[in-house]
């Protein structure tokens, strides 16, 4: 489950993401190169419907894909990472909060892709399926001895992915192709948010993803930054409550706590149900920004419920289980590349394997 020098071709990689679209060059190294960001096209950002939202992606796909193929000629396979409920045995994105809002109409995108002249295959992968995937690649993470880890992103939108390290199996549902998608649970809050601040960007009211992604954190301080401290400014507002957080004030770290209880008792359960897991990784643009500042308000949640008995016998179970993963925020890019040369093989290998 993974490349290394001389063993294939240079793979075009994309991480259709919430906030930021990412494009990439995966070489036959295991380096990416030519790497570009966009901002991403989405309803909350654009107002446009999700038809043309989906035109638009294709274009930015098919655009991105000739320029890269100008520099890498020898390409044959295109991965793509997107932000989007996948079903994962068919690559069909079912739905996409962060980018499409509340619409649910199943969209095809390889298919589509496919229906274009391009010399390439096309491959589609679930951002946080791919992220498991550059998890359990990574050397250390093998070195852990870990038999299935987690992977958690906490951003524009919420889910996790469990994986086995050494085969790089993620399980999925038998019939919808899901997993982790804890980002739609029913979020249990101390004080849960009035009005639209409670609507998750699917439209639903009361999800997890409704308090504690980055848009929804967001929302919360628009309305509450002075109540919990937070300067004004003109810095996005994580970033305005991290410089409050590093002043200690109690004001800011009680709003952390009260963002951060839904996806810890998410974490909760994921622990007490699936005791395969070894190890679960925290990323995304909320972890990564707040830092110590939002791993230490996990603990204190975690800390605060316990997990039945191995509280009791291991105090620290939850800060030996759980961790910050140290990324540069690129490894949905290395995922898709990792999916796309595994489904490559896996269809040069079939007989009268197809170019799609």
């Amino acid at each position: 489950m993974s490349y290394g020098a001389g063993t294939g071709p240079a793979l075009i990689v994309f991480d259709l993401g919430g906030t930021w679209w990412r494009s990439a060059v995966v070489s036959s190294s295991g380096a990416l190169v030519d790497h570009e960001r966009h901002p991403a096209v989405t309803k909350a950002g654009t107002g446009s419907n999700v038809a043309t939202l989906r035109e638009l992606m294709v274009q930015f796909l098919l655009t991105h894909t000739r320029r890269l193929l100008e520099l890498h000629p020898d390409v044959t396979d295109v991965g793509i990472s997107v932000g989007a409920a996948t079903n994962g045995h068919t690559g069909q994105i079912l739905a996409s909060a962060p980018l499409w809002g509340d619409n649910a109409d199943p969209f095809d995108l390889r298919a589509t892709l496919c229906e274009n002249d391009s010399p390439v295959r096309w491959w589609v992968v679930n951002d946080v399926t791919g992220l498991a995937l550059a998890i359990a690649n990574r050397p250390e993470v093998r070195a852990m001895g870990a038999k299935t880890v987690a992977a958690v992103t906490v951003s524009s939108g919420i889910a996790a992915r469990t994986i086995d390290v050494e085969s790089g199996q993620v399980v999925l549902d038998r019939v919808h192709g899901m997993q982790g998608e804890i980002g739609h649970l029913p979020a249990i809050a101390a004080v849960p948010p009035s009005g639209d601040l409670a609507v998750c960007d699917c439209g639903a009211a009361g999800h997890v993803s409704a308090i504690a992604s980055g848009k929804a954190i967001d929302r919360q301080l628009a309305q509450l930054a002075g109540v919990v401290g937070v300067d004004a400014g003109t810095d996005p507002p994580l970033a305005r409550l991290r410089a409050s957080l590093e002043t200690n004030n109690p004001h800011a770290e009680a709003f952390l706590d009260s963002v951060t209880a839904p996806l810890a008792r998410a974490l909760l359960y994921l622990l007490a149900i699936d005791a395969r897991i070894d190890h679960v990784f925290l990323s995304g643009g909320v972890v990564d920004t707040l830092a110590d500042h939002y791993m230490s308000s996990v603990y204190r949640c975690l800390e605060a419920e316990g997990l039945y008995l191995v509280s009791t016998h291991q105090p620290t179970v939850f800060r030996d289980r759980i961790s910050r993963l140290d990324s540069d925020g690129l490894d949905p890019l290395r995922g898709a590349g990792l999916f796309a040369c595994t489904q490559s093989l896996s269809a040069t290998a079939r007989p009268g394997g197809r170019k799609h």
